[in-house]
């Protein structure tokens, strides 16, 4: 039998994310949640223009070819950030109504200020995809379109991205959509800067219609992008229903801030009151019955998303005593098992089980249920939110492997007391089996390790909680290895013991939250409260109609 021996190439190494799979059953929840708003797609007056961009080049450039679309589609992605911006100048310097998160803004922020010092401005110097081009805007093709919003706009059925030669507009609610934008900009001085290449300041405040910020209320434009997001003719299905539930939800907790608490609606605001129905101050939060369950489905990825926390740091808490002194025993280090026995009989670790004062876990569940707080004071610093806040700042600044495993403790135990008052670790949520395949720790799972820990002392429930944890990496790294080709381990297990190759940040997921406040700012349903200190967001006339509406 012949033999031939070739070299293998070892897999390339990449920092990677999601190292123990926990964020995946986050990610599937606000996506079901808040479908079509995504964590790019954060404004909404580019859900108008793309199609109309395209919509407006065919009326301008019926013969035009491939190449031509993709020069001057850069270009007009470029003029509608520079037109933001040069607005925000000129008015009132707020980048949240004009410019912020415009596509490729922190290279065409250098470009106006090199316009406004009396350089000229050459949209092809910004346009140039060359890998040596120090100043180009974005690398992607189809610039933020097809960096960004492509699958949202072909979701909301507003854009066909598999149409050639390039992307098309849709003829049911895509040219609509461009032909309510025509009405209300200069389309032909637009395309004559295009085409030119030139552009002055002069001409950028000519085409201030075209900021961020021009959505202006009764026009078809305003009307056809809120009935996207509010889905007020029900078009979208069970999709657009759900979007308008999360969107109304947000819209009454921004009321009920501004009007009980003063205080700005911001993500760490939105997390804790869905988690607990609690404002800040102890304020109870009284959400109508017709929003009630979309809240229940936000306190739940919530759970999930403080348990991937909890997961992570206790992750690198395992990471980081790899390279401790007491680490250099390599007994210890010669598998998973042995190591996670050793790190759980460390004597920090045994001085945290005496703090907790517990003989088990399900010792420590009780005294916690009994005294400790309750899920509407969020604000205890000894409340899961707080605790999961604390591991995740204080994850690399190596405060201590006893005080790191008494929080990820208290957390754990908290959430198990949390998992018994509620029927299914999921509720409502259509998350199947299937889908917790790639995420071994989920609430499901971690349900069921928390009931067979109850009889369990805290120094075996460490030495399991640390083999599952790390475990659990090995079999999320080997997955992507086989799907990607890339390798993500955070250690080795080797001939010479277990490697620490890198220590990661726990980090808690992106909800779309963010995206979804903005866009409700651009359309006009929220707004800053400029008579009170802060100038904290409250709903306009707008939003409180909508509110009504469907808040129940």
């Amino acid at each position: 039998m012949e033999v031939s021996t070739h070299w293998v190439k070892p897999p390339t190494a990449i920092g990677g994310l999601d190292h123990l799979g926990t964020q995946g059953p986050c990610l599937a929840i606000y996506a079901r949640l808040l479908p079509g708003i995504t964590n790019v797609t954060d404004r909404a007056r580019y859900y108008s223009l793309y199609p109309w961009v395209v919509w407006s080049f065919d009326q301008h450039f019926p013969t035009a070819n491939a190449d031509i679309f993709v020069e001057y589609f850069r270009r007009a992605d470029c003029l509608f950030t520079l037109i933001s911006e040069r607005h925000a100048r000129q008015t009132d310097h707020e980048a949240e109504r004009h410019g912020i998160a415009m596509v490729g803004r922190v290279q065409l922020l250098q470009a106006l200020d090199r316009l406004e010092g009396g350089e000229e401005l050459r949209l092809s110097t910004y346009t140039d995809r060359a890998d040596g081009n120090p100043r180009r805007y974005f690398m992607n093709r189809l610039g933020g379109l097809g960096q960004y919003y492509a699958g949202t706009l072909a979701q909301l059925e507003l854009m066909d991205p598999s149409a050639r030669p390039w992307v098309k507009f849709t003829i049911e609610r895509g040219q609509p959509m461009a032909e309510a934008v025509a009405a209300a900009v200069p389309g032909d001085l637009f395309w004559g800067l295009v085409q030119s290449d030139r552009v002055t300041l002069a001409d950028l405040d000519a085409l201030s219609h075209f900021c961020a910020c021009s959505i202006s209320a009764g026009t078809q434009e305003h009307e056809s992008l809120t009935d996207i997001f509010f889905d007020r003719e029900n078009a979208y299905g069970a999709l657009g229903e759900q979007r308008r539930q999360s969107l109304t939800l947000i819209l009454h907790l921004a009321t009920a801030l501004h009007a009980q608490t003063g205080e700005d609606l911001t993500e760490q605001v939105f997390r804790a009151a869905t988690y607990s129905s609690v404002l800040p101050g102890a304020v109870q939060w009284k959400v109508p019955p017709a929003l009630e369950e979309t809240r229940r489905a936000w306190a739940i990825y919530e759970r999930n998303d403080l348990l991937s926390v909890v997961m992570q740091a206790v992750f690198s808490v395992c990471l980081d005593t790899l390279t401790s002194p007491a680490a250099t025993d390599q007994r210890s280090l010669s598998s998973v098992e042995t190591f996670a026995a050793a790190l759980a009989a460390n004597d920090e670790a045994k001085a945290c089980y005496a703090d907790l004062s517990a003989d088990s876990f399900g010792t420590l569940c009780e005294v916690l249920r009994v005294s400790g707080p309750a899920l509407t004071e969020w604000e205890s610093s000894s409340h899961e939110f707080q605790l999961a806040a604390d591991l995740q700042k204080d994850a690399t600044s190596n405060p201590g492997i006893g005080l790191q495993l008494s929080r990820a403790f208290q957390a754990l135990a908290l959430l198990s007391v949390r998992a018994s008052e509620v029927d299914l670790p999921y509720g409502s949520l259509p998350i199947g089996s299937d889908e917790l395949l790639d995420a071994p720790i989920n609430l499901k799972s971690a349900q069921a390790r928390f009931q067979a820990w109850k009889s369990m002392s805290l120094q075996q429930v460490a030495e399991d909680l640390i083999a599952w944890c790390m475990n659990t990496h090995l079999r999320v790294a080997l997955r992507k290895l086989r799907q990607g080709g890339q390798s993500t381990f955070r250690f080795r297990p080797t001939e010479r013991g277990l490697q620490l190759v890198d220590i990661p940040e726990p980090a808690a997921t992106t909800p779309r939250f963010r995206q979804a406040v903005q866009i409700l700012r651009d359309i006009g349903v929220l707004t800053r409260d400029a008579s009170k200190l802060g100038r904290p967001t409250r709903p306009t006339l707008l939003g409180t109609s909508l509110l009504e509406a469907y808040g129940g």
